[in-house]
């Protein structure tokens, strides 16, 4: 090869390789950008957007927002030494309840809060170090007051952008439904338990986005552009639940635990014609504000949760099926109730060990008759009464809007024995949950009719608004079987173990529960679930109801602990809603 063809392979060497560099920025300059691969180009940092409010039924915020502040840092334009920085600001980024308690600490508590202080100064010296980095996130949240203590120390480098933080007006009110909102694993707002969980997408809205022009390499270019995008709040939910009504529940309810010494307590209340959830509370309970200064088993709502053996709450439910197949009347005698029976090898008795021969089926109702409910499930058989459990709705979830419901416990129909279906018949050997329970009643109240429950009534932005309906509808059992049923809750109240408790002057429908407790293969004898779940006024219900005391200790029955509390809610809803009494009762 001459040196002139050495010089032209040399030469097309050199075209090809400026092609390449040249198509390679060209790449970088403008296909990039148009193809919107803005990672390979911006370094983002997201900024919070503003969470949805949740409002009850008269528009009365129950969680809103409080203004805070995100600080932030740019590690290119710092005065001071990444240490030195992190080792004044460090203090105030800590969590909250050390942060804002400087004094009367004990030993422990200022340990873990010089713990945390040196945890977050490793933290902030090792971002603020980073040179590639235009923008860093240093926290979130700060109350005004800190911003300014922070700006005060004239600090270059650092810098705030609005931010928010979840409010709650009324403390503790509503927490286990409400639920609360907590960082993630990579730092975003997040809700957990209740409606935070459940309609976390629709609350958390649209973060925006700080954007810094970086090259190649991921340097960013000082000269570069800045590209902020907004954030777009996130929308707002407004419940069925009345404040008032809760405020209610929650202060008779708080009472009544201390009163006998129940190990913990849940209270329901809906509307049965449409499903509309007008209270639920748990007591104990916590304030999803300090949610961290509290036990984890305090934030799971018992009520949609717990699962529990309802004992002779589930009666109605038996009853009913039995009525609805015209198998028994309500005037249909007992021959079996003169005593214990022995079904399976198992021997079943009356819960107080009073026998009543030939009662009718509205007397057993009354007197909570285990035997007599043995006469009824008989006559059932296990395939029509396993086919009323479900069409009640048990077994399975009622599709409420709020996070962790469970499914109760039914054991497969195939499993059944002649045991199960006499002990099913009053509420043990079954698990359901609170909510379970009051859609069933509520059906009951409803003429028949089952509607399942639900908590938000609309969802709305600022461009659209969704309105929430239930989502089951059906005919369980007839309009006359709900009447005859409900005249033997009647008749159960005022002349049942707690007709002293009853107000005058209006007719209730209601039936007592009480049911041990199972462990370890037996019933605990010492530990019951005493509950009482009924409706008002019974001709024309405005409302269901459902106690329920985990372990009280004052005394074990239903009838002496949770009828009494149910009436005494009942006589503050009848006077807040107008309700009078019936002059000819």
């Amino acid at each position: 090869m001459s040196q002139l063809d050495r010089i032209k392979v040399f030469q097309i060497i050199i075209y090809v390789v400026a092609f390449f560099v040249i198509a390679r920025l060209f790449y970088w300059q403008f296909i990039a950008k148009v193809e919107g691969t803005f990672e390979s180009i911006i370094s983002d940092s997201f900024l919070p957007a503003p969470r949805g409010e949740i409002y009850d039924l008269s528009n009365f915020p129950l969680v809103t927002n409080q203004e805070a502040f995100l600080i932030y840092g740019k590690p290119h334009d710092l005065d001071q030494n990444p240490e030195e920085v992190a080792k004044t600001v460090a203090p105030y980024l800590i969590s909250e309840k050390y942060a804002t308690k400087s004094a009367g600490l004990s030993e422990d508590e200022q340990k873990k809060k010089d713990e945390e202080i040196k945890a977050k100064e490793e933290e902030l010296i090792k971002r603020l170090s980073d040179k590639n980095l235009f923008w860093v996130q240093l926290g979130r949240k700060l109350p005004k007051d800190v911003k300014e203590e922070i700006e005060a120390k004239k600090i270059r480098g650092l810098g705030f952008e609005p931010d928010q933080k979840r409010f709650y007006p009324e403390a503790s009110m509503a927490a286990q439904l409400l639920g609360f909102v907590a960082f993630d694993k990579i730092g975003q707002d997040t809700g957990y338990w209740g409606l935070e969980g459940y309609y976390d997408r629709k609350l958390r809205g649209k973060p925006g986005r700080l954007g810094q022009e970086t090259d190649p390499l991921g340097f960013p270019i000082l000269v570069g552009k800045y590209r902020p995008i907004a954030s777009q709040k996130g929308a707002s939910l407004y419940l069925t639940l009345d404040r008032v009504v809760q405020f209610i529940v929650e202060e008779k309810l708080k009472q009544a635990v201390e009163k006998y010494g129940a190990k913990e307590a849940t209270v329901i209340i809906a509307q049965p014609q449409t499903g509309s959830i007008l209270s639920m509370a748990t007591y104990p309970t916590y304030n999803p504000d300090l949610f961290l200064e509290f036990d984890e088993s305090l934030y799971k709502n018992p009520a949609v949760a717990d699962t529990f053996e309802p004992g002779s709450i589930f009666k109605v439910v038996a009853m009913s099926a039995a009525l609805d197949l015209s198998i028994v009347q309500p005037t249909t005698r007992c021959d079996v109730c003169s005593g214990p029976r022995q079904i399976g090898g198992y021997e079943i008795s009356t819960w107080n060990k009073k026998y009543y021969p030939n009662s009718t089926m509205t007397e057993v109702i009354e007197h909570s008759d285990n035997v007599g409910m043995t006469f009824v499930s008989g006559k059932l058989g296990i395939d029509k009464f396993y086919d009323y459990i479900n069409k009640f709705g048990f077994g399975r979830r009622t599709g409420i809007d709020l996070e962790e419901e469970s499914t109760g416990f039914l054991r497969e129909k195939k499993d059944w024995k002649t045991i199960d279906l006499a002990t099913a018949s009053f509420g043990q050997g079954i698990a359901v949950t609170p909510i379970q329970m009051v859609q069933a009643v509520s059906t009951i109240a409803n003429k028949g009719r089952l509607v399942s429950p639900h908590i938000v009534a609309k969802i709305a932005s600022s461009d659209k608004e969704e309105k929430i309906n239930s989502k089951e509808e059906r005919q369980v059992i007839s309009p006359k079987t709900a009447a005859q049923i409900t005249e033997m809750m009647v008749n159960a109240v005022e002349n049942g173990e707690a007709k002293a408790f009853a107000p005058k002057g209006y007719r209730i429908a209601g039936k007592t529960g009480t049911a041990q407790i199972p462990v370890s293969g037996h019933y605990d004898p010492n530990k019951t679930i005493a509950s009482f779940v009924g409706f008002a006024p019974a001709d024309d219900p405005k409302f269901v109801m459902l106690v329920r005391f985990t372990e009280p200790t004052s005394s074990p029955f239903g009838s002496e602990t949770a009828a009494p509390t149910f009436f005494a809610i009942a006589k503050e809803l009848f006077n807040y809603w107008a309700i009078p009494p019936d002059e000819n009762k």
